[in-house]
């Protein structure tokens, strides 16, 4: 809780720059097809994060165009009331525009997958190597002040 709290605060500052972009994985989904939807504990766990993330300041969500992080995305902007706005999943050179020119100074959530979330982190000035395992969906990366010259990485996790 002590770090929800830190987090509140440090995102809360004003600032004429980007304060945080958060990134979580969708969630859980089918095992087959070619674009899974949501299964029921997908479904929840997308609406357990609408919880945890209610009082973030989230101002925008950017989901992939994958139906699941749409789904995902969905279930959070619902809860939150906010609109989640879908980019094609692999280029991530254009949601680097999106955070850098069209959400400068908003709080966003990106809901991605474990194969974007490392390179998207990397660009967002993360010099550590991260891996998210295929099975793993609880992980929370929150980046403070990207747009900095000595940005702040968080990497939590959904309990």
């Amino acid at each position: 809780m002590f770090l929800v709290a830190l987090l509140l605060a440090l995102t809360g500052l004003p600032a004429a720059a980007q304060e945080a972009v958060y990134l979580i994985r969708h969630a859980e989904k089918e095992l087959s097809g070619t674009d899974p939807a949501l299964i029921p504990e997908g479904r929840q766990r997308a609406s357990d994060w609408a919880e945890m993330l209610r009082h973030a300041g989230l101002d925008a969500i950017i989901t992939s165009d994958a139906l699941r992080t749409r789904q995902t995305g969905g279930i959070i902007a619902d809860a939150l009331g906010l609109e989640a706005a879908a980019l094609p999943r692999e280029d991530i050179a254009g949601l680097l525009d999106v955070l850098e020119f069209d959400h400068e100074a908003d709080t966003v959530l990106i809901v991605g997958h474990a194969e974007t979330i490392p390179r998207i982190l990397a660009k967002l000035g993360l010099s550590d190597d991260v891996s998210i395992d295929q099975s793993a969906f609880a992980n929370l990366f929150v980046v403070l002040r990207p747009a900095s010259d000595d940005p702040v990485h968080l990497h939590l996790r959904m309990p």
